[in-house]
């Protein structure tokens, strides 16, 4: 991709997300040397997210794998900007990273500050700063992008689309929930997984 064809991209993925956000247009890049070291793929591509940080809207967007058709997942628990883009007919993939080792703080302090999460407060808060900042990343990442996008082939270990599992209803709140055959209960009133209470 040129750096043309990466800016056309992020500005559609600006829109997507909602907001500007460095983060895409670096995300664009990745998915287009992704895709085109990958090639053509037998099946389906689908794709494994590290986080679920903003490239994962890159990966929607250029790519199609979603979370509701089941194409795109994600270990947030990795907390890597990292992804995969694989063949779900027989798991072949290219997995892309950034190699941080390989962005000076010197020669390009606001990217290398973004990736360590380290802006000024001014940034974090948002608003002018932050905008201007993200310019500043782009525009740096875009000087030497070739240098620090790694993309490594691997083999995916579970590819193919996974079966669903049957639903079952909870004993407790009556709602139907994902069943994998010893469950009486959801995981919520099970206290397993809460994310709310009651107000």
């Amino acid at each position: 991709m040129t750096n043309e064809e990466i800016l056309e991209w992020y500005e559609k993925a600006c829109a997507f997300h909602t907001k500007r956000a460095p983060g895409l247009a670096i995300g664009v890049a990745m998915v287009g040397a992704c895709r085109e070291r990958l090639g053509s793929v037998k099946d389906k591509v689908n794709a494994v997210g590290e986080s679920t940080s903003c490239l994962c809207d890159i990966i929607q967007l250029m790519t199609g794998c979603t979370l509701g058709n089941r194409y795109l997942r994600t270990y947030d628990e990795l907390g890597r900007f990292a992804f995969t883009l694989f063949d779900r007919a027989d798991g072949r993939g290219v997995r892309a990273s950034i190699d941080l080792g390989k962005i000076s703080a010197a020669e390009t302090p606001e990217l290398h500050k973004f990736f360590l999460r380290t802006r000024s407060a001014a940034v974090k808060a948002g608003g002018e700063a932050r905008l201007k900042s993200g310019e500043q990343v782009v525009k740096e990442f875009l000087q030497i992008r070739n240098k620090i996008i790694v993309l490594q082939d691997v083999q995916i270990e579970k590819f193919g689309k996974g079966e669903k599992l049957p639903a079952a209803v909870c004993k407790t709140c009556h709602e139907s929930f994902l069943y994998s055959g010893t469950e009486k209960e959801c995981a919520t009133c099970r206290g397993d997984l809460k994310y709310y209470r009651p107000a």
